[in-house]
């Protein structure tokens, strides 16, 4: 089972893709809420296999990653920020990242 992480554990390789194209990820993110309501990014990552995939997880794809009741508090901090739920495959973790 995979554990939940945050920023301060990320690869490098995932901060530097997040950093390098934070603008596009913004605004896919905020047409992303526009479009389906409350969610977050979400990423599939490997560096092994030089993929990143980047995709918008409304309530109902966030309740099959996590608990109910995870959920509901992290929508409660979420706010005004964007959050990103990475799963890095390679090392088969889940980094939470508040932006």
């Amino acid at each position: 089972m995979s554990r939940i992480q945050t920023i301060e554990s990320t690869p490098p390789y995932i901060g530097k893709f997040i950093k390098d194209n934070m603008k596009q990820l913004s605004d896919i993110h905020e047409e992303s809420i526009k479009e389906h309501g409350i969610g977050c990014l979400g990423f599939n990552c490997s560096q092994n296999e030089n993929k990143m995939d980047v995709f918008f997880m409304n309530e109902e794809m966030m309740l099959k990653q996590l608990q109910k009741e995870s959920w509901e508090q992290l929508k409660q901090t979420i706010n005004d920020k964007m959050l990103f739920l990475v799963n890095d495959l390679d090392i088969n973790s889940i980094f939470l990242v508040y932006i």
